[in-house]
């Protein structure tokens, strides 16, 4: 009688290799996992979104040049007198001035803050990104280097360090934006700020690179052959960088205060300010709407309120509006800082 013949071993399944599109993919979902649940970022990305769009549309909503003289300078009337908000959110209307109207150069709040946003995005661009850029690059070097280019380049951020804002806003002011074009005051004031905003960036990113260079896969990739520009191009920088997002909104706040506080204190070392007789700081016409200029005029309206009414629209809805974008920034960039630290070293 034949033996049975022994059962046949079933051939063990392989796992199958993981395709390049579906690892890729489950990168992606990954990310955007990280992304959904940092709701700080997609708020502070939404109000920042709003100024942009403000900021764009401002010339549909209020066409016009916007450096126009307003009816009171033109005659020669003496200030006028500021008038309340005439927005009204029972059975909706907004009026003739819906956040109401300053003194000092009249404005109105609503139109002023809509028509300076495009202006003030654009000057905390050109103050924020090339301080960032230089002090990311400094920083990098000098904490991924050590050394003599460690002690070269900090003495040189420390120097800059020491500068004052203010101080570097005078000399400004008494030497160099003078000879500006007109109309390129207050661009040419931002650059001039970023000869000292940049060494905070420098000063966080190279305590970063510091730490990072001596960690695991630095020292992996560094066994491995990869040249001094590569580790620095590939893994010291993409490590280091997330950590500026802290400096950004206090650098952008030094910059409306220095800038607010100097408008303020040009309209009131001028009493007649209302008759068109000063004009404002870095601005090219004394109706120039911008920011601080606005808010500026609007608490100088309340200083010589012997009536005792207090124009409080004047500088309480600019004060609004710089804080709700300030909290968009500020929202953005702790959400970008949790978000790339986890990504970061993650990966």
């Amino acid at each position: 009688m034949n033996a049975p013949k022994e059962a046949r071993a079933e051939p063990e399944a392989r796992p199958e290799s993981v395709r390049p599109e579906e690892l890729r993919r489950t990168l992606w979902k990954r990310r955007f996992g990280a992304l959904a649940s940092t709701p700080a970022l997609w708020a502070g990305l939404l109000i920042l979104g709003f100024y942009t769009f403000v900021g764009l549309f401002a010339s549909v909503w209020y066409p016009g040049d916007p450096s126009y003289l307003p009816a009171h300078l033109v005659s020669g009337q003496v200030c006028p007198f500021p008038s309340g908000p005439t927005l009204s959110l029972w059975r909706l209307s907004l009026g003739a001035h819906p956040l109401g109207m300053t003194g000092g150069m009249g404005f109105d709040v609503l139109e002023g803050l809509v028509k300076g946003t495009p202006f003030d995005l654009i000057l905390l661009s050109v103050v924020i990104f090339p301080s960032v850029t230089v002090g990311i690059l400094i920083g990098t070097v000098a904490g991924a280097r050590g050394g003599l280019v460690d002690d070269l380049l900090m003495l040189l951020t420390d120097v800059f360090l020491s500068v004052p804002e203010f101080i570097l806003t005078l000399v400004a002011l008494l030497f160099i934006l003078p000879r500006v074009p007109p109309g390129q005051e207050l661009i040419a004031f931002g650059l001039i700020l970023n000869l000292v905003l940049w060494a905070p960036f420098a000063r966080l990113v190279r305590a970063r690179a510091r730490s990072v260079r001596e960690m695991p896969f630095v020292e992996a990739a560094r066994a491995s052959g990869a040249g001094r520009g590569r580790i620095i191009r590939r893994h010291i920088l993409p490590n280091s960088v997330f950590p500026v997002l802290a400096q950004v909104p206090t650098t952008l706040a030094t910059v409306l205060l220095l800038l607010g506080g100097l408008q303020f204190a040009n309209l009131t070392s001028h009493p007649y300010a209302c008759q068109g007789a000063v004009q404002p700081l870095f601005l090219p016409s004394p109706n120039f709407p911008e920011w601080t200029w606005v808010m500026a005029n609007g608490a100088w309206a309340w200083l010589p309120s012997s009536s005792g009414i207090n124009p409080w629209w004047g500088y309480t809805f600019p004060a609004f509006w710089i804080l709700l974008f300030g909290l968009g920034v500020t929202l953005t960039c702790d959400g970008l800082n949790r978000y790339l630290s986890r990504q970061t070293l993650s990966s």
